[in-house]
């Protein structure tokens, strides 16, 4: 007779797991967003502005704005 072989049953996540994860993610995303980024961001926009490169200046501010939206959802979910 043979034996009986049980293979391990693959486990599924946790909620609690998946929900510290998104809080996890969530928190570093808001982190570096206002910390790192939009500083940045203000920074290179007014040294663009000032050496009168206007395109530049533009793109700064385009992505300031997109910073300022992920962060936001980011800190919402906090």
């Amino acid at each position: 007779m043979g034996q009986v072989i049980s293979f391990p049953k693959q486990k599924r996540h946790s909620h609690a797991r998946l929900a510290a994860t998104l809080k996890t993610l969530c928190t570093l995303v808001y982190l570096f967003g206002f910390f790192i980024v939009g500083p940045t961001l203000i920074v290179f926009g007014f040294a663009f502005a000032f050496s009168a490169q206007p395109v530049g200046a533009l793109l700064c501010v385009g992505a300031l704005l997109v910073d300022w939206a992920v962060t936001k959802a980011a800190y919402i979910r906090l």
